[in-house]
């Protein structure tokens, strides 16, 4: 006959400390950890970091009149865009030379302005545009016809002073201008 402490039981056993011993699991960490460096050195070879672009600058043309007709570039009326900010988030644009009844307004927005130069740089072979603030208009929305022309990908344009000319033909069109 079977006796009960013959029945082989670990609880038993690990009570009266003669507990079997299992074997712990043993998982080689050499792979992995190989793996993981292969991975990271083709993670920091094959990626590209950002590499800082320069704007072009087009700096003022010399007093010197010998100069200044060598490298002054002539530019067609028909090709000329010019928006004038204003104060108070104001807009406004005229087509080749300034006239009283050019003066038009827009928007700063996608409906106004970015559709409005769309328009412009497929209609025109070689658009510039002059880009003049008023003296008292805010620095972002400078900042936002900055960005409309790389947006539409305007290569040629500049940023100028609003002339003492042009204020007074906003001003005869009827159009508010702060004196400066």
């Amino acid at each position: 006959m079977l006796d009960i402490d013959d029945i082989p039981n670990p609880n038993r056993l690990r009570r009266l400390g003669r507990a079997k011993e299992k074997p712990g699991i043993v998982t080689d960490m050499n792979s992995m950890v190989d793996m993981a460096f292969l991975l990271l050195t083709f993670f920091m070879l094959s990626t590209t970091m950002y590499r800082p672009r320069g704007m072009e600058l087009v700096m003022p043309v010399p007093d010197d009149e010998k100069t200044r007709t060598e490298e002054v570039q002539a530019v067609k009326a028909s090709q000329a865009l010019t928006l004038i900010a204003m104060p108070e988030n104001k807009l406004y644009y005229y087509r080749g030379l300034p006239e009283a009844a050019g003066f038009k307004p827009l928007t700063y927005d996608k409906a106004g302005l970015r559709n409005f130069l769309q328009r412009f740089a497929q209609e025109t072979e070689k658009p510039v545009v002059l880009l003049k603030p008023h003296p008292d208009c805010a620095f972002e929305n400078l900042v936002i016809l900055l960005d409309e022309m790389n947006i539409n990908r305007i290569g040629r344009y500049a940023i100028d002073r609003v002339s003492e000319q042009e204020l007074d033909l906003m001003r005869s069109a009827g159009i508010p201008v702060p004196n400066s």
